[in-house]
């Protein structure tokens, strides 16, 4: 199995090595049941925070609306930003079924159970997994689109995240369900449930002027403090977001 999963990434690195810049990152397979995801990781100062970017729903539907059979992300938006962080302990961490498809693998682990408290557990346990290879107490979460809800419902459940910023982040699952006339996501926790608490935890939150798929309204009806939140001009929901790096990397 291990084997197979090595020549899998193997292949997704080489193949996509255009797309994948996370060259100078370690990967690693994080055991965290029932899945195994797939991190990168460049950690050069043992002991210092760490900071983990999440990964968004990547390929999860066509564009017809169905749900794919591989959810891998096709964009390497949030890989480039991950690649170009300039601090000394800096992750990647894919979702459940992205890269690797192998184990407990189905299709509600990234449509209607995509943010299933299995999910969040298992992501949970990679963080903490990623903490423990820095030898590091603290971790700060970024979050990108779907990714942004992961991050906020794992900070929720523990004290060891010292921050949250999110990009183009879902953090209202019920709101964007039904602004897209979608279907609800049933098996799924919604940060919304939390939102007392989620509003003790130091945040920020960049979102793309042009977005249609977060739109602006959506995370201003959400996070209440609009010192909290940064409209980023002309921006998309995984374009033109490159004025940002700066401020970005020196958040912690």
């Amino acid at each position: 199995m291990k084997k197979f999963i090595y020549l899998y990434l193997l292949f997704f690195i080489s193949g996509c090595a255009t797309q994948n810049p996370l060259t100078d990152f370690r990967f690693q397979t994080q055991v965290a049941p029932p899945y195994i995801l797939a991190s990168w990781y460049n950690i050069t100062e043992i002991g210092q925070p760490i900071r983990i970017y999440i990964e968004g729903d990547g390929n999860a539907f066509n564009a017809r609306g169905e749900p794919t059979t591989n959810p891998t992300p096709q964009s390497s938006f949030l890989r480039e930003i991950a690649a170009q962080d300039p601090n000394m302990n800096v992750a990647y961490l894919g979702r459940p079924c992205q890269y690797i498809q192998t184990g407990n693998c189905s299709q509600t682990d990234w449509t209607s159970g995509r943010f299933s408290q299995q999910v969040i557990q298992s992501m949970n346990n990679a963080v903490k997994s990623l903490m423990k290879k820095a030898q590091t107490d603290k971790a700060v979460l970024i979050g990108y689109s779907g990714g942004a809800q992961i991050a906020g419902l794992i900070a929720v459940q523990n004290p060891y995240i010292s921050k949250v910023i999110t990009i183009a982040g879902v953090l209202d699952t019920d709101a964007w369900v039904k602004h897209h006339g979608d279907t609800p996501l049933t098996n799924s926790i919604n940060l919304k449930k939390y939102e007392n608490q989620f509003k003790k935890i130091p945040q920020i939150h960049y979102i793309g002027e042009k977005d249609s798929v977060v739109p602006i309204q959506l995370t201003q009806q959400f996070i209440s403090d609009k010192n909290k939140i940064i409209i980023v001009p002309k921006a998309t929901h995984n374009k033109g977001f490159d004025s940002i790096y700066e401020h970005l990397y020196q958040e912690n």
